[in-house]
């Protein structure tokens, strides 16, 4: 497996710790998908309207919406999942509503927090195998923005734990069949997003192992946010040789007058700046010699704020690369 199988199977599941940007890497991979020609749906299942702000879109619901061309997003519940479930294995639509408008979702996904997350893959699996009138796919990728890596495996071991509680049925039908597609190398991969930082790589060494275990096919590893080189040689060497005093003089000898305060602080910064750069060094030769798999790095971004046009960035990123 190498970068170029990144967008190969027919369902994503974004991953990562929280903070790496996992939401932004979804949406970035979809939209690079969008462009390719795939006919691709975003989907988000933790209910934090997350992709909508990000997209700057009406909020999303249980409805799939093309909000872009040939690019859709949907918002899974547990509820609206589980009318869904009546209503397709039991033509029961009129008592789905008498269920999911009471307390019994409640009452299930508190006594057996895993219901609800087999509600949720169920709901991901009927739309990856769901066709057209002409017979293809109605999607050609499905990208999850899924929980991140702290609760990743037991989100993916719900419909596991399911087939052991029930051992006959339409239930336990369904959780094989999601265990399959999940384990289905050709239809799955788990696409984990990390920062080149001690806790997040350490975090994402854990979760390759556990994901593994799981006998889920793991993607290359997206690490995010990777700061560039700006300085040259002549600025390294001056950074090492340089004090406040001495540098306010190279600066005005270029017209640039500054205080020794603002001196200093510009020695402080590019300091900052290659002690990064080494972490960076260390912790992207460690990720890579401990979890075996291809590396696919996405700038960082110095902006404000992070919206549609920041999504596009790094789409193309993505789009070069592939």
């Amino acid at each position: 497996m190498d970068v170029s199988d990144l967008l190969d199977p027919r369902l994503l599941v974004v991953t990562g710790k929280g903070g790496v940007g996992k939401t932004s890497v979804a949406a970035a991979l979809a939209v690079a998908a969008a462009r390719f020609g795939r006919r691709t749906c975003l989907v988000e299942v933790e209910g934090r309207q997350s992709l909508s702000r990000l997209f700057a879109t009406q909020p999303w619901d249980f409805t799939e919406r093309e909000f872009r061309p040939g690019l859709f997003g949907l918002s899974i519940d547990p509820e609206a999942s589980l009318r869904e479930y009546l209503d397709m294995f039991y033509g029961a639509r009129r008592l789905s509503r008498i269920v999911t408008s009471s307390s019994a979702v409640e009452f299930a996904t508190s006594a057996a927090p895993g219901i609800k997350d087999v509600l949720l893959i169920g709901k991901v699996k009927e739309m990856e195998r769901r066709r057209r009138a002409d017979g293809r796919f109605a999607y050609d990728l499905i990208v999850v923005d899924a929980p991140p890596t702290g609760r990743i495996v037991n989100f993916l071991r719900a419909p596991d734990a399911t087939t052991e509680l029930v051992n006959v049925g339409p239930v336990r039908q369904q959780a094989q069949s999601v265990i399959e597609m999940l384990q289905d190398p050709a239809r799955t991969h788990l696409q984990l997003v990390t920062l080149l930082e001690e806790m997040p790589v350490q975090e994402t060494v854990e979760s390759v192992a556990a994901l593994r275990d799981l006998g889920v096919t793991v993607g290359p590893v997206v690490v995010n946010r990777v700061l560039e080189e700006r300085l040259d040689e002549a600025a390294r060497k001056a950074l090492d040789d340089l004090d406040a005093e001495e540098l306010r003089g190279v600066l005005a000898g270029a017209d640039l007058a500054v205080d020794a305060a603002a001196a200093a602080a510009l020695l402080d910064v590019g300091d900052a700046h290659l002690r990064r750069l080494d972490l960076q060094d260390r912790m992207r030769a460690d990720l890579a010699d401990r979890v075996a798999l291809p590396l696919f790095e996405l700038p960082y971004l110095w902006d404000d704020r992070f919206g549609p046009a920041e999504v596009e960035r790094l789409a193309d990123v993505i789009e070069a690369a592939l």
